[in-house]
């Protein structure tokens, strides 16, 4: 704290100087306080530690579902309003180096999506000038609690999305006599009928239609436009797999005269759900069984991490954990290595090229690592 050694002899020389002074130093050291720092610290402590020690925080409390920990830390007792909170996050009771540290600043609530792992949680106060306070845990220092995160449900991930759902419709053509080719979508009583998807929240019904004036001997996607409440048809998948469609079915339309062509329907027939390109290094669990298959794939999600990581991958692979790699934005955290540490996302965008796929089964839980980024297959259908 300032203290001017001989500001008490203007009490007698120059005392309206004292008033002033003497108010100027009370000032200066409560601005001190409040921004928790010390321009003259005491000689008897070391530099910049000459604040007292803050309190620790009042309170940890931590609350988990579906992979997302979400955590309050009640405010140190007598807190000036420059105090700085720490969070520390472990995989052991024993808090070893491993230990990530999260600098909270003057926040006192924070939520982190880590999935369905057990963690251990502790925080701790400083100023910028002084040492840190002691401890305060969830549980106690003797015995800390653990959390789980818990696992996510079918629920829990956007509807419509296309990795979680079969449908029992049936798409197939007919030579419409005038050059042209229609389209038919229709359930299990036949043409006209509705038909039934079935995903990880239910089922849903939709409409039996036709779509006129399309090309011979050519290759559609069809989905249900839930906006505009029609059906379309596409010659790319790019164009097809939009949050608001419901894929109907992959259709070839006849030749001319009614020949040839095929039909579609039951799911996701495209495959567009998920897992990442060929070449993609690839981490399993001990004791996990594996299971791969490698598919065409021309529509791509690609990610780069603060970390350097970078991932290839097929729209609705789940990443870190239960959140699309399409719905990915940048500095969202992203869980990397086998430690439970997190990096943010530098870059994400989605990208069109023919390549192949690996589509990876991991049981029982589903989660693996790709170039160190955490992903994992769940699929309920």
């Amino acid at each position: 704290m300032l203290n001017l050694a001989s500001l008490g002899y203007l009490t007698i020389d120059d005392p309206v100087l004292y008033d002033w002074l003497d108010g100027l130093v009370g000032a200066f050291n409560q601005l001190q306080q409040q921004v928790g720092v010390d321009a003259a610290p005491a000689a008897q402590t070391a530099a910049g530690q000459a604040l007292p020690t803050p309190n620790a925080p009042a309170s940890i409390a931590v609350g988990a579902a579906r992979g997302t920990f979400n955590v309050t830390i009640g405010p140190s007792a007598g807190a000036a309003p420059g105090i700085q909170y720490f969070l520390e996050i472990a995989s052991d009771p024993a808090f070893p180096s491993s230990t990530i540290v999260y600098a909270l600043g003057t926040t006192l609530g924070f939520s982190l999506n880590l999935g369905n792992v057990t963690r251990y949680f502790r925080a701790r106060a400083k100023y910028p000038s002084s040492d840190y306070s002691s401890y305060i845990y969830l549980g106690t220092a003797a015995n800390p609690s653990a959390v789980s995160g818990g696992q996510a449900t079918s629920n829990d991930i956007l509807a419509n999305a296309p990795s979680n759902s079969v449908n029992n419709a049936t798409v197939d053509s007919i030579d419409a006599g005038n050059g042209t080719a229609t389209i038919r979508i229709y359930g299990p009583g036949g043409v006209g009928s509705s038909w039934t998807q079935s995903y990880g929240q239910g089922t849903r019904t939709f409409p039996g239609g036709s779509i006129t004036g399309l090309a011979y001997s050519t290759n559609y996607y069809v989905v249900w436009d839930t906006i505009g409440q029609a059906y379309l048809a596409s010659t790319t998948l790019d164009q097809a797999v939009s949050d608001t469609y419901v894929f109907a079915g992959k259709v070839t339309t006849v030749a001319s005269g009614g020949t040839g062509g095929t039909s579609g329907g039951g799911g996701s027939s495209w495959s567009p759900d998920g897992c990442t390109e060929v070449g993609t290094e690839l981490r399993f669990p001990a004791g996990a069984e594996t299971t791969m298959r490698i598919e065409e794939c021309g529509h791509w999600v690609e990610i780069e991490l603060d970390s350097g990581e970078r991932l290839a991958m097929a729209p609705g692979t789940l990443v870190s954990v239960f959140r699309r790699a399409e719905d990915l934005q940048p500095g969202e955290l992203v869980e990397v290595g086998q430690e439970g540490k997190v990096s943010a996302v530098k870059r994400a965008g989605q990208s069109w090229r023919a390549s192949q796929k690996m589509k990876v089964r991991v049981k029982p839980q589903g989660v693996y690592w790709a170039n160190g980024i955490r992903v994992h297959n769940m699929k309920v259908i």
